[in-house]
């Protein structure tokens, strides 16, 4: 019995241990990082910025992939295009589904975070974000260069996991569910449809607005598990409840995304790719202010 006892206890700390591990591959330090781009030559350091901002300086070793290009092209702004075209966009520029992956951006977390959810929609499996903010990368001496990096392409195998999307049809059956939160996480000028640039009318019937920026510090880093759980709490995300995110395109969605599924660990947690954008193209879907 005592052996039991015991082989059941190890057998428990040792979930919980690699449960801990496995979160906090989630983001990266950069001191941590400093170490890894010295003694890990395999692996992959993307920058997702414009390719003029790659092009003025980088981190030393970077490759670059605008986020923007990812997107097809058309009238209803930020669409993905399609898996195959994506996984041979990753595949041409070096990285595989199984490639150790550290991705940064401008110091928003918004284009890492979205790209990241990308990556990880098509199956790729070991996929880190790296916060760029410059007085943490100038202590940790992280390298920066000018000089354009390509790596060898190879090929990236895509298995989509379907259950971190929802579709517009989905969205629309959500409508009356108790149990379920739509959370639009734009800018509040947006959710009110009167934003400046005049690209909303106001929001989907039932979303309660939270902003993205709340599961965020004031330098951009991702707050605490415990302080995003107590945020979320406030616009009536819980746990429990099944959450949909959705912003204007996508991209700040995928950082609310992020912070409750992956570092709040709530269980049900979708984004809605199509976005803002996708269900204001049909004529017949209601929006409200």
């Amino acid at each position: 019995m005592k052996k039991y006892r015991f082989n059941a206890l190890f057998l428990a700390l040792l979930c919980i241990v690699g449960f801990q591990v496995s979160a906090s591959t989630l983001m990266i330090t950069a001191k941590e990082f400093a170490t890894e781009l010295k003694n890990n030559k395999n692996m992959i350091v993307l920058d997702v910025q414009a390719a003029d901002v790659y092009a003025k300086q980088h981190i030393q070793g970077a490759i670059n992939i605008p986020h923007k290009s990812l997107y097809k092209p058309g009238e209803i702004e930020g669409q993905f295009k399609d898996v195959a075209e994506l996984a041979a966009i990753f595949g041409k520029n070096g990285i595989s589904n199984t490639s150790k992956i550290v991705i940064y951006d401008d110091g928003s977390q918004k284009y890492n975070s979205r790209v990241w959810w990308v990556l990880t929609y098509l199956g790729a499996t070991d996929v880190t974000l790296l916060h760029k903010e410059m007085g943490q990368m100038e202590a940790a001496r992280i390298p920066l260069s000018s000089a354009p990096v390509t790596l060898k392409a190879t090929t990236f195998t895509p298995t989509v996991n379907a259950s971190m999307n929802i579709d517009m049809a989905s969205v629309k059956a959500l409508s009356g569910n108790a149990n379920a939160v739509l959370l639009d996480v734009r800018e509040p000028d947006e959710y009110k449809g009167i934003d400046k640039d005049k690209k909303s009318k106001g929001h989907l019937p039932g979303a309660v607005f939270m902003y993205y920026k709340e599961v965020l510090t004031a330098t951009g880093a991702y707050k605490t598990k415990d302080e995003i759980i107590a945020t979320a709490a406030k616009f009536g995300a819980t746990p429990e409840k099944e959450i949909v995110v959705y912003c204007q395109t996508g991209i700040k969605a995928a950082v609310t995304y992020i912070a409750l599924k992956e570092i709040a660990g709530f269980a049900n947690v979708k984004l809605y790719a199509g976005a803002y954008a996708e269900w204001a193209s049909v004529a017949e879907n209601p929006i409200v202010k």
